[in-house]
Parts: C-alpha cells; structure tokens; sequence
C-alpha cells in the first residue's frame, strides 16, 4: 500500500467515477485502475461495486475511507509543519457554496482570487451544492471549508463564523397593493403564490420552520437556486419572492417589503473543527478579514 494508491482512491469515492477521479488526479484513467486493483488486491477485498455509469463504496471501500482520509491529512498536516519553517503556506482548500447567496453580500470571487495573490501555492477548488449537503461533504471530509447560509443550529464537529446577516423582504412589482405597506405580517404569505430558495437551503429551511411554527399555510409556486433568479420571476409576475434585501441592489423595477417575522438571513463560513489544515485556517481568517473591511467600508 503507498500513497498514490490511497490519493487515487479518495478521489474515485469522491468522484463516483474513474474518469472524474482521473480528471481530478491529473492521471490517465488506466493509471488510476490499476491503483485501485493493486489496493484491492493487497487488502483481498473489493473496495467498489463498479456499475455502468458510476461506482460506489463496498463496505470494505467505506471501512477503510476514513482511514485513508487521516493518512493522507497526517502527511498534509507533515509538509505544513516543515514549510512553516520557512513561512511558506502550501497545500489544497476545498471550497463549497450554496449558489443561493447574492454576490452583494459576499464577493466570492474576490474572495478566491486575492487569496490565491496572497498564497500562491496554495490550490483552490470550488464546489456548489446545498446547505445541507455541503454539512455532510464537511463533515465527511470532501470540503474544507464551505460558505452557507446558517441556522440557529449546531452540527457536532462543526465551526461557525458569520460574515453577513441581513433581513429577508418579500419582492412585489411596484404596482402591487401590498408594495405600498411599510412592512407585512407573516400571516399575508398565505395570500399569494410564493418564490423561493429550494429546500436544503439555509433560507429556506428557515422559512418552513417560521411558518409552521406560526400555523400559516403557503404555497410555494416556483423554486430557484438563485436571488437574482428569483427576482427576475417577480418581475415576470409569477409570484412574490422572498429574498435577502441585498438581492434588489440598483433594482428600481420592484420592491422589497420587510416581513418582520421572518429570521434575518445569516451567511458564514463553516469548517471542520480540530482538522481544519493550515492552508484552510489560512482561508478562514482571509475571509473573515475581508468580510470585516467590506462592511467597514
């Protein structure tokens, strides 16, 4: 057993494919097989159930996930301590990210980009995936760190920085009746069709548990991933959509009421507690920095 063979088989478990795990890796597929097969054969067990279209982990493959997971986090851990002797930052950070944040309350690209100028050798992937599943992608081990919508809820494992909150309006054409009141009760959601973040998101999970909590029944009419989607739907008269305030900024096409009842909308940045490397403790205090400035200024 060396190390390429337990790199290649992280990535195939994480890709659910040869051919992604290859892309990954850099390596030709064919490489990448016969890592596996010569894992597979000095552990005298099958690793993956190989289908048609995508593989998935035996119970072997899923015993011994963890495990490789440490050993090669122990030899990133191993470099990090040698490169701090001469102030060098090296490594991987794998980024996640709902899409269903508006870009004018977190510059991700920024974000990215001046923290490769700062750290060079440091190399950035980017995943977008639900609130929900970026926790588990987390906690398993597949990202780093992730930026997401937060909850009044703790996931064990799990460290928690804010960097934006704000309150969540409900989005009308201008010549809509309800356009003309200074704020709305909760209960007026139930009156018409509604425009929302999908389920498995931050925001939305929120909503549900506001409405249940206060009895009120409404009726989700559209579903996109983005609150800049959402308003364009608005603005196509499907419904009122509810969305964080920064999404109308320079929109004088519609208008945003506040719904006091609602939570304010919270976005963070989550990362493994104890595990986090160097490189991605590096990312974190970055962002937080960043998100500091932007709302001083």
């Amino acid at each position: 057993m060396d190390l390429r063979q337990l790199h290649h088989f992280i990535a195939v478990a994480e890709a659910g494919t040869f051919t992604g795990a290859a892309q990954r890796v850099h390596v030709a597929q064919s490489g990448v097989s016969a890592h596996i097969k010569a894992l597979e054969r000095e552990l005298g067990q099958p690793l993956f159930e190989r289908g048609p279209r995508a593989v998935k982990l035996t119970a072997a493959g899923a015993a011994l996930l963890p495990h490789a997971r440490a050993a090669m986090d122990a030899l990133a851990a191993g470099r990090e301590s040698i490169d701090a002797l001469t102030g060098l930052l090296r490594g991987h950070v794998a980024v996640g990210s709902v899409s269903a944040f508006s870009p004018h309350s977190i510059d991700l690209p920024e974000v990215l980009a001046s923290f490769h100028r700062k750290h060079p050798g440091v190399d950035i992937s980017l995943t977008e995936d639900t609130a929900a599943a970026l926790v588990r992608r987390l906690s398993d081990g597949a990202l780093d760190v992730a930026f997401t919508s937060l909850t009044d809820g703790t996931v064990a494992g799990l460290q928690t920085r804010e960097l934006h909150s704000e309150r969540v309006v409900a989005v009308f054409l201008p010549g809509d009746p309800f356009a003309r009141h200074p704020e709305l009760p909760l209960n007026f959601l139930s009156e018409r069709p509604l425009i929302a973040l999908p389920e498995g998101s931050g925001l939305r999970c929120q909503l549900d548990q506001t409405l249940a909590h206060a009895g009120v029944r409404a009726h989700i009419a559209f579903e996109a991933g983005s609150p800049d989607i959402l308003v364009r739907m608005v603005e196509k008269g499907l419904g009122v959509a509810l969305v964080p305030q920064s999404a109308l900024a320079h929109n004088d096409r519609v208008i945003g009421v506040p719904v006091p009842e609602l939570p304010l909308g919270r976005l963070g940045i989550i990362w493994r507690e104890g595990s986090a490397s160097r490189a991605a403790r590096a990312f974190v205090t970055h962002t937080a920095a960043l998100a500091s400035n932007r709302h001083a200024a």
